[in-house]
Protein backbone atom coordinates (compact mmCIF):
# COMPACT_ATOMS: atom_id res chain seq x y z
CA UNK A 1 0.00 0.00 0.00
CA UNK A 2 1.40 3.39 -0.88
CA UNK A 3 2.58 6.16 1.53
CA UNK A 4 2.01 9.61 0.91
CA UNK A 5 3.68 12.81 2.64
CA UNK A 6 1.35 15.53 4.19
CA UNK A 7 2.09 18.93 2.85
CA UNK A 8 2.72 19.26 6.80
CA UNK A 9 5.43 17.00 6.74
CA UNK A 10 7.00 18.75 3.46
CA UNK A 11 8.07 22.49 4.79
CA UNK A 12 9.81 21.04 8.03
CA UNK A 13 12.12 18.84 5.86
CA UNK A 14 12.92 21.81 3.49
CA UNK A 15 13.47 23.94 6.68
CA UNK A 16 16.23 21.13 8.19
CA UNK A 17 17.87 20.80 4.76
CA UNK A 18 18.46 25.00 4.46
CA UNK A 19 20.16 24.15 7.93
CA UNK A 20 22.18 21.53 6.92
CA UNK A 21 23.43 23.36 3.61
CA UNK A 22 20.74 21.66 1.59
CA UNK A 23 23.16 18.90 0.95
CA UNK A 24 21.30 15.07 1.11
CA UNK A 25 23.02 13.08 3.71
CA UNK A 26 25.20 15.60 5.62
CA UNK A 27 24.82 15.96 9.11
CA UNK A 28 22.66 19.07 10.26
CA UNK A 29 24.78 21.55 12.21
CA UNK A 30 22.38 23.55 14.32
CA UNK A 31 25.92 24.77 16.95
CA UNK A 32 26.17 28.72 16.73
CA UNK A 33 29.81 30.39 17.76
CA UNK A 34 29.52 32.20 21.19
CA UNK A 35 29.73 36.17 20.94
CA UNK A 36 33.19 35.94 22.71
CA UNK A 37 34.59 33.06 20.23
CA UNK A 38 33.34 35.78 17.60
CA UNK A 39 34.91 38.82 19.31
CA UNK A 40 38.40 36.56 19.46
CA UNK A 41 38.48 35.82 16.38
CA UNK A 42 38.18 39.53 14.73
CA UNK A 43 40.13 40.81 17.61
CA UNK A 44 42.97 37.87 15.79
CA UNK A 45 42.55 39.27 12.99
CA UNK A 46 42.77 42.92 13.67
CA UNK A 47 45.73 42.45 15.79
CA UNK A 48 47.46 40.54 12.11
CA UNK A 49 46.15 43.30 10.28
CA UNK A 50 47.61 45.84 12.31
CA UNK A 51 51.24 44.17 12.22
CA UNK A 52 51.11 43.88 8.62
CA UNK A 53 49.88 47.83 8.09
CA UNK A 54 52.98 48.43 10.34
CA UNK A 55 55.05 46.34 8.13
CA UNK A 56 54.06 47.97 5.21
CA UNK A 57 54.86 51.29 6.83
CA UNK A 58 58.19 50.85 7.66
CA UNK A 59 59.09 49.75 4.29
CA UNK A 60 56.98 52.71 2.82
CA UNK A 61 59.38 55.08 5.25
CA UNK A 62 61.82 53.27 3.90
CA UNK A 63 61.41 53.97 0.46
CA UNK A 64 60.78 57.30 1.11
CA UNK A 65 64.26 57.58 2.72
CA UNK A 66 65.97 56.47 -0.29
CA UNK A 67 63.87 58.96 -2.69
CA UNK A 68 64.97 61.64 -0.37
CA UNK A 69 68.48 60.53 -0.65
CA UNK A 70 68.43 59.46 -4.48
CA UNK A 71 66.78 62.95 -4.93
CA UNK A 72 69.58 64.98 -2.68
CA UNK A 73 72.37 62.80 -4.81
CA UNK A 74 70.86 63.91 -8.02
CA UNK A 75 70.23 67.66 -6.76
CA UNK A 76 73.96 67.63 -6.13
CA UNK A 77 75.11 65.99 -9.41
CA UNK A 78 72.83 68.52 -11.23
CA UNK A 79 74.90 71.30 -9.04
CA UNK A 80 77.94 70.07 -10.10
CA UNK A 81 77.64 69.82 -13.73
CA UNK A 82 76.05 72.92 -13.52
CA UNK A 83 79.89 74.34 -12.05
CA UNK A 84 81.59 71.80 -14.60
CA UNK A 85 79.80 73.51 -17.33
CA UNK A 86 80.52 76.80 -16.22
CA UNK A 87 84.67 76.42 -15.38
CA UNK A 88 84.39 74.41 -18.62
CA UNK A 89 83.11 78.03 -20.61
CA UNK A 90 85.63 79.84 -18.50
CA UNK A 91 88.28 77.73 -19.14
CA UNK A 92 86.96 77.98 -22.97
CA UNK A 93 87.26 81.83 -23.16
CA UNK A 94 90.52 81.91 -21.40
CA UNK A 95 91.93 79.34 -24.08
CA UNK A 96 90.64 81.71 -26.67
CA UNK A 97 92.25 84.96 -24.96
CA UNK A 98 95.75 82.27 -24.77
CA UNK A 99 95.63 81.47 -28.46
CA UNK A 100 95.07 85.46 -29.59
CA UNK A 101 97.86 86.85 -27.11
CA UNK A 102 100.27 83.54 -28.65
CA UNK A 103 100.05 84.87 -31.90
CA UNK A 104 100.35 88.37 -31.09
CA UNK A 105 103.35 87.31 -29.20
CA UNK A 106 104.63 85.15 -32.10
CA UNK A 107 104.03 88.10 -34.66
CA UNK A 108 105.88 90.31 -32.10
CA UNK A 109 108.96 87.68 -32.02
CA UNK A 110 109.17 87.12 -35.85
CA UNK A 111 109.05 90.52 -36.53
CA UNK A 112 112.04 91.37 -33.71
CA UNK A 113 113.59 88.95 -35.45
CA UNK A 114 113.58 90.33 -38.43
CA UNK A 115 114.86 93.05 -37.76
CA UNK A 116 117.21 92.05 -35.40
CA UNK A 117 118.46 90.25 -38.85
CA UNK A 118 118.12 93.23 -40.90
CA UNK A 119 121.68 94.70 -38.83
CA UNK A 120 123.33 91.27 -39.59
CA UNK A 121 125.98 91.01 -41.58
CA UNK A 122 128.44 87.72 -42.96
CA UNK A 123 132.19 87.91 -43.11
CA UNK A 124 133.77 85.43 -44.95
CA UNK A 125 137.67 84.69 -45.68
CA UNK A 126 138.82 85.23 -41.98
CA UNK A 127 140.64 82.20 -40.84
CA UNK A 128 140.26 80.36 -38.06
CA UNK A 129 140.75 81.72 -34.55
CA UNK A 130 142.06 85.55 -36.16
CA UNK A 131 139.83 86.74 -33.82
CA UNK A 132 140.92 85.52 -30.71
CA UNK A 133 139.19 86.01 -27.48
CA UNK A 134 137.28 89.47 -28.32
CA UNK A 135 135.45 88.59 -31.41
CA UNK A 136 133.06 91.87 -31.44
CA UNK A 137 136.30 93.98 -30.90
CA UNK A 138 138.17 92.63 -33.80
CA UNK A 139 135.24 92.75 -36.44
CA UNK A 140 134.46 96.45 -35.17
CA UNK A 141 138.31 97.32 -35.59
CA UNK A 142 139.01 95.52 -39.18
CA UNK A 143 135.39 97.53 -40.74
CA UNK A 144 136.29 100.91 -39.27
CA UNK A 145 140.04 100.59 -39.89
CA UNK A 146 140.29 98.50 -42.47
CA UNK A 147 137.45 98.53 -44.89
CA UNK A 148 136.81 102.12 -44.16
CA UNK A 149 133.68 103.09 -44.95
CA UNK A 150 131.59 106.58 -44.88
CA UNK A 151 129.11 107.75 -43.23
CA UNK A 152 129.50 105.36 -40.04
CA UNK A 153 127.52 106.93 -36.82
CA UNK A 154 129.14 107.93 -34.03
CA UNK A 155 128.12 104.90 -32.12
CA UNK A 156 129.09 102.23 -34.41
CA UNK A 157 128.75 99.25 -32.44
CA UNK A 158 129.17 95.69 -33.38
CA UNK A 159 126.72 94.50 -30.75
CA UNK A 160 127.45 90.15 -31.13
CA UNK A 161 129.40 88.22 -33.38
CA UNK A 162 129.89 84.44 -33.55
CA UNK A 163 130.94 81.77 -35.87
CA UNK A 164 128.54 80.10 -37.83
CA UNK A 165 128.39 76.49 -38.27
CA UNK A 166 130.23 74.71 -40.61
CA UNK A 167 133.50 73.43 -41.75
CA UNK A 168 136.40 76.15 -41.30
CA UNK A 169 136.85 78.52 -42.12
CA UNK A 170 133.77 79.15 -40.65
CA UNK A 171 132.02 82.65 -41.59
CA UNK A 172 131.67 85.31 -38.86
CA UNK A 173 128.05 86.66 -38.35
CA UNK A 174 128.05 89.95 -36.48
CA UNK A 175 125.22 92.05 -35.73
CA UNK A 176 125.46 96.02 -35.73
CA UNK A 177 123.59 98.56 -33.55
CA UNK A 178 122.44 100.64 -35.99
CA UNK A 179 120.92 99.75 -39.42
CA UNK A 180 121.93 102.42 -41.40
CA UNK A 181 125.89 101.00 -40.53
CA UNK A 182 124.90 98.31 -42.09
CA UNK A 183 124.12 100.54 -45.19
CA UNK A 184 127.14 102.25 -45.03
CA UNK A 185 129.41 98.46 -44.70
CA UNK A 186 127.38 96.28 -47.73
CA UNK A 187 128.25 99.80 -49.76
CA UNK A 188 131.85 100.01 -48.90
CA UNK A 189 132.56 96.36 -49.77
CA UNK A 190 131.52 96.99 -52.55
CA UNK A 191 133.29 99.90 -53.74
CA UNK A 192 136.42 98.83 -51.92
CA UNK A 193 138.82 96.73 -53.33
CA UNK A 194 140.87 96.43 -49.70
CA UNK A 195 139.00 93.70 -47.83
CA UNK A 196 141.68 91.98 -47.21
CA UNK A 197 142.95 89.93 -43.71
CA UNK A 198 146.53 89.09 -43.83
CA UNK A 199 146.12 88.69 -47.35
CA UNK A 200 143.21 86.71 -47.22
CA UNK A 201 140.41 88.44 -49.24
CA UNK A 202 136.84 88.95 -47.29
CA UNK A 203 133.24 88.58 -48.63
CA UNK A 204 131.05 90.47 -46.71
Amino acid sequence: MEQYITPVVLPQRAARLEVSGGAAGTPLNTEEASQPELLATIKGSWVALEGKIETVAVEVNLLWADLRKVSDNVKVAEGSIAEIQSEVGTLRKQMVQATSTVGQLEARLEYTEGMSRRNNVRLMGFPERAEGSAMESFVENWIRDVLLPSGLSRVFVVEHAHRALGAPPRAIIARLLNYKDLDCVLRAARESDKALYENCKISI
